[in-house]
């Protein structure tokens, strides 16, 4: 998944204590979940699957 901010660093799984995040690993820009959820790719989703729940914030 490409970043929205930057358009050129891949986003990243980035799990935190509370939290569960996308992350640029270019910019380093930070998304919720909710604001990318249109554009996960299906290895994305394969780690996501791992959480039993994601906390918006």
């Amino acid at each position: 998944m490409k970043c929205r901010k930057c358009n050129e660093g891949e986003l990243e799984v980035a799990r935190s204590c509370r939290r569960v995040r996308m992350k640029c690993r270019k910019c380093h820009q930070e998304f919720q979940i909710h604001e990318v959820a249109s554009d996960l790719d299906d290895k994305t989703c394969a780690i996501l699957e791992r959480y039993t729940a994601i906390i918006y914030d």
